[in-house]
């Protein structure tokens, strides 16, 4: 296809076009000028142009879709780290960052480089311009994520759907497996209200032939999911419980994206390239499928010298999250604790891990600073803060969004959050909360959380010197 960069000059594509050759940082600028994401008809029709362009490179690797409200992300990471343990060489593709956004595509858990990721990316903008397609970034992203795949020979590639699923850029792929973490209802933003509309959209990316897993909860929900995937054609799996448990505090928060990944990967090993996994069967001693009675004697002696590692060995060793998920900053004074909870179940799981590490260390004064999308109740945030504060008390300070006008009132969470005795304070700025934050903790034994829409994040590390702030 179209330009492609050779010794840092254009090269003519097929058409006898000259793409423009773009720094860094020019990316980045043309990246943060557009829509970041849509989901609509208009998403599919410029994907498959994009896609054609490309001379169909959606077709040419093994996909696994992951979608749902919550957990994408860290089912990713974790499914691709037991993909590595199987010996397969894994691109992961996010739909978001915090910093830069190398942070979505990585082969082996490192992140692209800047040299990479502005020629493969640069190469996508320049088919955009030359042929007129009004691409959001993240399908830009998208595409250049299965260009980057396919140039660097991944085996297998984990693409996280960014909304729903029928209309997400995501969906021109055929994916091997289609995964659903669980869909929760209070999740709803441009995907409107209602439940089953919304569980039907986000079953999109099943496609007929490939596989179906969900972790859904909800067994309503789930038959439903059912339904929708089989109507599709598509094989349908039901999960399974948990091999082995992941460290403390974080099999409570992470245990059900785990299982998740382990299900992914078994079917993915096992159904798709037809290969048995004593590491991820629970095996100690490796056999093929189908094989019955005891061990041979050879098979006792490869096994004493080869031992095969085990499911919980591997999570004591190789356990980590992504930036931004329960990331604890213990070296800070005080401590702090990112996490990008964005809805009312996402903001459950955070604050019953503040509950356990308090737990295990009592803390000291608990300061929360929390900005949120408008489609969350500011009713519901307030009651769960209560049943926290509880427990460890605290202080709440709402922010507004940067840069997003539909955020959740701060002055309509404090009223929420006074009437049921919680102490809250509205803030005009990230800066503000932060400074009044720091000042009600204590600096040994104290924990300041940040968390809501991602965007508070990254400002956090973008302003990464606290002591201005003070």
């Amino acid at each position: 296809m179209s330009s492609n960069l050779v010794g840092g000059q254009s090269v003519k594509s097929q058409e006898g076009l000259v793409g423009r050759i773009r720094s860094y940082n020019e990316i980045v600028e043309f990246l943060n000028s557009r829509r970041q994401v849509d989901h609509n008809e208009l998403t599919i029709q410029r994907m498959h142009k994009l896609d054609e362009i490309f001379d169909n490179i959606s077709s040419k690797l093994d996909v696994i879709l992951v979608g749902g409200s919550n957990g994408k992300s860290s089912t990713i990471n974790f499914s691709s780290k037991l993909l590595r343990e199987e010996g397969f060489r894994v691109g992961t593709a996010y739909s978001s960052h915090f910093l830069t956004y190398n942070e979505r595509i990585s082969i082996d858990s490192q992140n692209i480089n800047n040299k990479q990721f502005s020629e493969i990316t640069n190469e996508v903008i320049n088919a955009v311009e030359q042929h007129k397609i009004d691409a959001t970034t993240f399908e830009i992203a998208t595409i250049a994520s299965l260009l980057f795949f396919e140039k660097e020979k991944v085996d297998v590639a984990l693409f996280e759907v960014a909304i729903g699923g029928l209309f997400d850029a995501t969906n021109i792929m055929n994916p091997k497996i289609s995964a659903i973490t669980r869909v929760v209802e209070d999740s709803v933003d441009i995907l409107g209200s209602d439940i089953d509309k919304i569980t039907k959209d986000v079953v999109g990316i099943a496609k007929k032939g490939s596989w179906f897993i969900s972790a859904e909860q909800s067994k309503i929900r789930l038959q439903k999911m059912k339904d929708f995937a089989e109507e599709k054609e598509a094989k349908w799996v039901m999960p399974i419980r948990k091999l082995a448990t992941l460290p403390y505090i974080f099999e409570q928060l992470y245990g059900k994206s785990a299982s998740l990944a382990e299900r992914i990967t078994q079917i993915y090993v096992e159904d798709v390239i037809g290969k048995f996994s004593p590491f991820l069967r629970g095996n100690l001693l490796a056999t093929t499928r189908g094989q019955r009675g005891r061990p041979t004697l050879e098979a006792k002696r490869e096994a004493e010298l080869n031992p095969i590692k085990t499911l919980k060995s591997f999570w004591s060793e190789e356990f980590n999250l992504l930036r931004g998920r329960f990331e604890i900053l213990d070296k800070e004074k005080p401590t702090i604790l990112l996490d990008n909870a964005k809805n009312i179940e996402a903001l459950e799981n955070l604050f019953l891990g503040i509950r356990l590490l308090h737990y295990q260390r009592p803390i000291n004064g608990l300061a929360l600073i929390i900005g949120l999308k408008d489609f969350v109740q500011a009713g519901n945030v307030a009651k769960h803060i209560r049943y926290l504060f509880k427990r460890v008390g605290g202080q709440v300070f709402f922010v507004p969004i940067k840069g997003d006008a539909n955020y959740l009132s701060t002055d309509n969470l404090v009223e929420a959050a006074k009437d049921l005795g919680v102490k809250a304070k509205a803030c005009k700025t990230f800066e503000e909360a932060f400074s009044s934050a720091a000042k009600i903790v204590d600096e040994r034994q104290g924990l300041l959380c940040i968390s809501g829409h991602p965007s508070l994040i990254s400002q956090y590390w973008k302003e990464k010197d606290i002591k201005k702030f003070s």
